[in-house]
């Protein structure tokens, strides 16, 4: 049939007498109206006839007067009433061959199921029942992709069976025993086969039913239509009969009188040489076409023209076509708009042909300008209401045209409502803008008219909130929460995302939970409304993020209501915007030598929308943090859009700090690395430094908060906003940093601050600030760091680290009394052999070496630190290397002295390997206020112990514990061989078995940093020059940075003591291979160079 054909046929269908029956039936079967269960289909043996299909053209299925024939004309008799007949036949023939006729008439396995079975089974039917004997319906249900049926055999397959079922109400051949036939089978039905009675007296009750494939004489009908009225009566549905009846108005009204809806469609067939299987087609394919548009099937009209005569592509320039074109796109815009079924967050698919809709052609400036004055502003508004609903910044042309209708006090077309909203989208978009101005005089139009629109009060207050939690502007954020109403579920969910970025987790949890229960009563109510379902999906998603429940259940991912489609489509947008920028830095090689391309210099277009405004349009859409606690809720998405280099850095920051769930996090790192702040602006430096304090004194005055999850909340962000103001301040000018460094000395009196969560990144912020503070202004800050408390002062245990401000450049001591007594408390709090005095000694060291303690100072000093152990064999515990004790004052310095070279370069034994005798070692020689080294005699005999060690590992060690520690004593060794011992030989021992000694110690130890004690065995001799040199090359070849960086400072130390043309090449090499970037330690080799 051709498509004109089948138009001309649905027409028809129309105008059809029954056709309200047929789109009644069609109702109930797609479920349009609320008070319909459902429609359910009884299939008789005329819909197998016309459907099914066998190898050999000229035959059929049998009908009840085919079967009427045979049974006659084996009796010899002239009646041609079948059950009778079967009932004879039994009693003569008995059952077995009655059965034996049925199966050879039928003949099942030879018949194929045809389209239209298949086509009739993919309708949603509640239940289909049947009275065929055959199993074409059961064979064509496995063809049908979307339906899973049931199938029903034997009346006890019925409470195992799942809807929708195929239901074999009289037997199956070659399947069951029994087949429904002869007049006392029908009588005893009901007592036989209670349980297919009962199903189908509850079918019947619920569902609209169908009856095809039977005739108006058809036994089977008239057995069950009769048991329909004598059970059912007035609780049975209207059940429609379909087929080719050509009913005449007695018959018609006859089968109205018992409840029968005839849909006859014979008058569409009457002219085709079997009206019956044309018949069948037509019902099914009329109810398929009858399925109604789901509001989930919504998509925007394409006005897209696919092909134009050479008059329109040259009219298409002109500005009046263009113009026209517009208005006429007009209704359809319109009509888009109000059929939008209300998603709360548009589908990723619909949302890209939203933003592309209206392109053709495009709305430029001189095309609005030749449109009618009200067909403007109306394509105006739907140009807004696309830009809203598909996240979109407004660009600057659309802008000044929006600006020009807003104003409901400058009376047009649109309703005073619609100007509020495109004046609030104009609002939304000032944030990208920071255009001040612009915003408090769309603030102040909405204010002034919200008698119009009384909603807008919220959405002002929630723009003003979701500003000042970008600023970090707690306080005001605070302010503004208190202000905001929760008319609506939706607005509760709003509300709780402010809160949870106040750490008020658990009022926020409640809003989410209530917003949730009423948006579940609504949905019960009204279960086809995308609006509430996709705002219920949401707020589910949220409280099962931070409560874990799972009551309700949903189709949502087939209504395109699934949150973590949404979520997935803006993870695979970021990641695709990632991949992109990483391919256009890439230089990609030819297959020739020596060719390459340079991606960066390739030039995309691309006009998706970028995933930034994606998210930030949806968690603002239904409410929700990008961190909720320990949840990262979109948190990984943040994190990573901040590796955007399209990212505006305001943003960034935003991103980055709101996301981060400690100091610790990727994206605080990245985007607050010292590379990234030393490329602030002055602006965005005074910015974020004035953010962080307010925020910071925000958070510690929440720290005060009794509630253990709101304390903890408060730690953590305190945590993350010094951690920034410590990296951001090594931008700060020297008053500033001096303010920020005093600033983080007051935090650390705070009690409520004093826990080990914020240890590292008040430490950070104290040295970070303290570093940008010249070394002349340091005796300014000298009793801020003095006066910071110690670990002792604080409670903190050993084990927990507290910081510990040092000033190396305290400046003249003068007469200050404040000064003295904290010395003289930082000196009392000293005992011997006390690790608990660590911290005081570190911040007394500086001052010891810059002379500034008083000779009385330095003698309690050494009293508390020695006690009596200047007498003792043992030398005190300070919880410091012990070579430091050569720096602190002693009572007895040459004996202090002797001790601890004593400690020092006659370890014995297994002693030497102990690697904090070897950091002693180490620290003594490289300190250039101890500078400590061993005699040649000391150093030779440490030489050969040392270089011939060799790691002992456990091979029964799994884990590779032992393998570890054992490199750790060997990069220990080669510290001490390249700083302390080697230096220290004599020039007699700097001879080839000392070389090979300890060449073989670098190569098979892989003590990587003995490599600097080999350049003193070249410079002493020219026959090591070449072993040395090929030594340094290979680990400037090599892939760790810290090979290269040992190597780089072994170039350096060869250079300090020997110039000569070995060392200017390596040098020059060096260069070469940083300045190419084939260099992994760039940064430590250019220190050392």
């Amino acid at each position: 049939m051709t498509m004109y054909q089948k138009d001309l046929t649905y027409k028809e269908i129309v105008k059809l007498p029954d056709y309200p029956a047929l789109e009644k039936l069609a109702s109930a079967l797609w479920q349009q109206e609320n008070n319909y269960h459902g429609a359910a289909i009884m299939v008789g043996a005329g819909f197998s006839r016309s459907a099914a299909s066998t190898g050999d053209v000229s035959r059929q299925l049998p009908l009840w007067n085919d079967l009427s024939a045979m049974l006659a004309a084996k009796l010899s008799t002239t009646s041609s009433d079948p059950l009778r007949l079967a009932e004879e036949y039994s009693a003569y023939f008995g059952k077995p061959a009655l059965h034996d006729l049925v199966k050879n008439a039928i003949n099942d396995v030879a018949w194929v199921p045809g389209k239209l079975h298949v086509s009739l089974l993919n309708l949603p039917w509640k239940e289909v029942l049947t009275t065929n004997w055959d199993t074409l319906l059961e064979r064509a249900s496995e063809e049908v992709d979307q339906i899973a049926y049931s199938i029903v055999a034997k009346q006890e397959d019925l409470s195992s069976a799942r809807t929708p079922r195929i239901v074999k109400l009289h037997g199956t051949v070659n399947v069951t025993e029994a087949l429904i036939f002869t007049q006392e089978e029908y009588r005893r039905y009901p007592e036989c086969y209670a349980a297919f009675v009962n199903f189908t007296r509850q079918v019947f009750i619920e569902n609209e039913l169908c009856l095809v494939g039977f005739s108006g004489e058809d036994p089977n009908f008239l057995q069950w239509a009769g048991w329909v009225r004598d059970h059912l009566a007035i609780h049975a549905r209207r059940i429609y009969l379909v087929g080719a009846f050509n009913l005449t108005a007695p018959k018609r009204k006859y089968l109205e009188s018992i409840n029968i809806s005839p849909i006859d469609l014979y008058k569409l067939v009457s002219d085709y040489d079997d009206p019956y299987v044309r018949a069948n087609d037509i019902f099914v394919q009329t109810l398929h076409d009858l399925k109604p548009c789901q509001p989930w099937e919504w998509q925007p009209t394409s006005l897209q023209q696919s092909c134009l005569s050479n008059e329109e592509l040259n009219a298409s320039h002109d500005i009046y076509y263009a113009a026209k074109r517009l208005e006429q796109q007009l209704p359809i815009l319109i009509a888009d708009r109000e059929s939008y079924p209300g998603w709360l967050v548009c589908p990723a698919g619909l949302r890209r042909q939203l933003q592309n809709q209206i392109s053709d052609p495009f709305p430029m400036s001189k095309y609005l300008s030749a449109m009618g004055p009200d067909n403007k502003i109306r394509l105006l508004y739907e140009i807004s209401w696309r830009y809203e609903t598909s996240y979109t910044p407004l660009p600057e042309w659309l802008s000044k045209h929006l600006i020009e209708v807003c104003d409901p006090d400058t009376p047009c077309c649109l309703t005073k409502k619609q100007q509020l909203e495109i004046a609030l989208l104009l609002l939304k978009n000032v944030r990208w803008l920071g255009e001040d101005k612009a915003e408090d005089v769309i603030i102040d139009l909405l204010e002034r008219n919200l008698k119009h629109w009384p909603e807008s009060h919220n959405e002002i207050i929630y723009y003003r909130a979701i500003k000042a939690r970008d600023q970090f502007n707690y306080p005001a954020l605070e302010s503004l929460i208190t202000q905001m109403t929760v008319p609506t579920p939706i607005w509760k969910l709003r509300k709780a995302s402010l809160l949870a970025e106040l750490g008020q987790l658990d009022a926020g949890v409640s809003l989410i939970d209530e917003a949730y229960q009423e948006f579940a009563k609504q949905y019960r109510k009204d279960r086809k409304s995308i609006y509430i379902l996709s705002r219920l999906t949401w707020a589910d998603w949220l409280r099962q993020g931070v409560m874990s429940p799972k009551e309700f259940s949903y189709d949502n991912r087939k209504l395109k209501c699934d949150p973590w489609d949404y979520i997935d489509n803006l993870k695979n947008l970021i990641i695709k915007r990632l991949e992109g920028q990483q391919n256009k830095r890439s230089i990609e090689p030819s297959f020739s030598p020596g060719h390459y391309r340079d991606n960066s210099k390739n030039i995309s277009i691309n006009n998706e929308l970028p995933p930034f405004f994606l998210l930030d349009g949806m968690v603002n859409s239904f409410g929700a943090p990008l961190r909720w606690e320990n949840i990262g809720l979109f948190a990984w998405h943040a994190e990573k859009l901040t590796e955007l280099d399209e990212i505006d850095r305001d943003i960034c920051f935003s991103l980055a700090i709101r996301s981060a769930h400690s100091n610790k996090s990727e994206g605080l790192k990245r985007v607050f690395s010292r590379h990234q702040v030393a490329n602030f602006s002055d602006k965005e430096t005074e910015n974020l430094i004035q953010y962080c304090r307010i925020a910071i004194d925000y958070w510690v005055i929440q720290c005060q908060n009794q509630d253990s999850q709101s304390r903890h909340h408060a730690l953590g962000r305190c945590q993350v906003f010094i951690e920034v103001l410590a990296r951001v301040s090594i931008r700060a000018m020297p008053d500033q940093a001096r303010d920020i460094f005093v600033y983080a000395c007051k935090l650390g009196d705070k009690k409520e601050l004093w826990h080990n969560w914020l240890s590292d990144s008040l430490a950070n912020l104290l040295e970070h600030s303290r570093n940008s503070i010249p070394k002349f202004m340091h005796q300014d800050i000298l009793m801020n760091a003095l006066q910071f408390p110690l670990p002792y002062e604080v409670g903190f245990k050993k084990h927990l680290p507290w910081p510990n401000p040092i000033i190396e450049y305290p400046g003249v001591r003068s007469d200050d009394s404040k000064i003295d007594h904290r010395l003289d408390e930082i000196i009392g709090s000293i005992a011997p052999c006390s690790q608990q005095s660590t911290p005081a000694l570190l911040r007394l060291i500086p001052l010891i070496n810059e002379g500034f303690l008083t000779k009385q100072e330095r003698v309690k000093l050494a009293e508390n630190i020695w006690g009596t152990m200047l007498h003792d064999q043992h030398l005190p515990d300070t919880g410091l290397l012990c070579s430091t004790l050569l720096i602190l004052p002693s009572p007895d310095p040459a004996r202090a002295k002797a001790k601890v070279r004593r400690y020092l370069f006659e370890a014995k034994d297994e002693l030497l390997y102990n690697p904090y005798l070897l950091m002693d070692i180490t620290k003594a020689a490289k300190d250039n206020n101890i500078s400590e080294f061993p005699s040649n005699e000391q150093a030779l005999v440490y030489f050969d112990k040392l270089t011939a060690w060799r790691p002992n590992v456990d091979e029964q060690d799994i884990f590779g514990y032992s393998r570890h520690t054992e490199q750790e004593i060997a990069e220990f060794i080669g510290k001490a061989l390249s700083y302390s011992i080697v230096p220290a030989l004599s020039t007699s021992a700097l001879n080839e078995e000392n070389f090979q000694k300890l060449y073989t110690f670098y190569t098979e130890t892989h003590a990587t940093e003995a490599i600097i004690a080999l350049p003193y065995f070249a410079a002493n001799a020219d026959q090591f020059v070449q072993y040395v040199e090929t030594s340094i090359k290979k680990a400037l070849r090599g892939r760790g940075e810290l090979d290269i960086a040992y190597a780089a400072h072994a170039i350096l130390q060869w250079r300090i003591m020997q110039e000569s043309a070995n060392t200017n090449e390596l040098i020059l090499r060096l260069v070469y291979q940083v300045t190419a970037g084939q260099t992994n330690g760039t940064v430590t080799s250019l220190w050392d160079m």
